[in-house]
């Protein structure tokens, strides 16, 4: 007498609903480590970035004597397209300059006035961007394309763009790339935002007050000096004008922007190459802040401005910053840094003592 056998097939709801459950404990386990592991390669190819950028800045001392100089507005020897002398062009022996009437905003008439980012790259591999650029009159006001500006724009330098906040990228109608980059121009006298007039206390702030295309703010003014300089009447910043010491300096670090302003506020709005002297590629001594800090709608609830012009550093990273020193090491810095202390790194020949570790 033969029995049947009973066959069980597939797998009742709720070994079903546990193998689920179990699937998704593990999912949630794993996605948090997956991007922690990715901002991880990321942070690193972002100090990359910044140690090329940094030896990049040697090589450029060493053939010229001293480092890339920051961007320009306008030109000294503007002219209109007739040939005619333009005095709208730059007047270089006013202070504020002329262009503080909006006569001269908002980038260079010819390449002499572009920024550290176009005049190494020579130094990054990049000599056919660098080709690119052209002697053409110094034409104000400007003229399309005038000195190539808008063929290097529209070269997007990988090392440029930060991973961790975006690949290279460009934008508007034409295309033109950015940074997520700035050079350090020392102790900034004035507001840390141009549309709110929120000036720090002593001794991180400094009265009275005065914007980004002032005497103070250009970068070369004693006991505020930063490695990126105006080089509206020649200043050239050399490594013996670093006199606290290159290590003890900062060149080039990330700077802060706001996820929901890329490509539209002040500190991205312009091409990478002819931001003029701007914090599209120049910030100052301010406590570094986090992109998601940025925000205005977090500092400043219920705010309806336009533009800010953020004038520190900052980054997409968690926890803090990627800062590359005059002598081209690359350090980590925690948003959490005692301001003062980053403020000392951000000054060239403060001699203000400070200890590095507290970086």
């Amino acid at each position: 007498m033969s029995r049947g056998i009973s066959r069980r097939s597939g797998f009742t709801l709720i070994e079903l609903l546990v193998v689920i459950a179990i699937i998704a404990v593990l999912i949630g386990l794993l996605v948090p480590a997956v991007q922690k592991v990715r901002e991880a390669a990321s942070r690193i190819q972002c100090a990359n970035n910044l140690k090329q950028i940094g030896l990049a800045f040697h090589n450029h001392e060493g053939v010229y004597g001293y480092f890339p100089k920051g961007g320009l507005d306008g030109d000294p020897q503007a002219v209109t397209t007739g040939g005619a002398p333009n005095p709208n062009g730059y007047n270089y022996d006013e202070f504020p300059p002329a262009y503080e009437s909006g006569t001269t905003c908002c980038r260079a008439a010819t390449k002499r006035g572009w920024n550290w980012m176009y005049w190494i790259l020579p130094y990054i591999e990049q000599d056919n961007v660098y080709k690119l650029g052209r002697d053409d009159p110094p034409y104000w006001p400007n003229v399309a394309n005038n000195g190539g500006e808008d063929d290097v724009a529209r070269a997007l330098i990988k090392i440029y763009y930060c991973p961790s906040r975006r690949a290279p990228t460009g934008y508007g109608t034409a295309l033109f790339g950015r940074s997520d980059y700035a050079g350090c121009g020392g102790f900034y006298q004035g507001e840390e935002h141009e549309n709110f007039g929120d000036v720090p206390p002593p001794p991180l702030g400094q009265l009275p007050r005065a914007n980004e295309r002032q005497l103070y703010n250009f970068g070369d003014y004693p006991s505020h000096k930063g490695v990126i300089v105006w080089p509206g009447r020649g200043a050239k910043r050399k490594i013996a004008d670093l006199t606290d010491g290159t290590s003890n300096t900062i060149a080039v670090a990330e700077k802060s922007l706001p996820a929901s302003r890329q490509g539209l506020d002040g500190g991205d709005n312009e091409r990478w190459n002819n931001s003029g002297w701007d914090e599209d590629n120049v910030r100052w001594h301010f406590r570094p802040r986090p992109d998601s800090e940025a925000e205005k709608t977090a500092l400043f609830p219920g705010t309806t401005n336009g533009t800010v012009w953020r004038r520190y550093f900052g980054s997409s990273h968690s926890g803090g910053i990627n800062a590359v020193f005059a002598d081209g090491s690359v350090k980590f810095i925690s948003f959490s840094v005692d301001p003062v202390a980053f403020m000392y790194a951000c000054v060239a020949d403060d001699g203000k003592p400070f200890d590095p570790s507290s970086l």
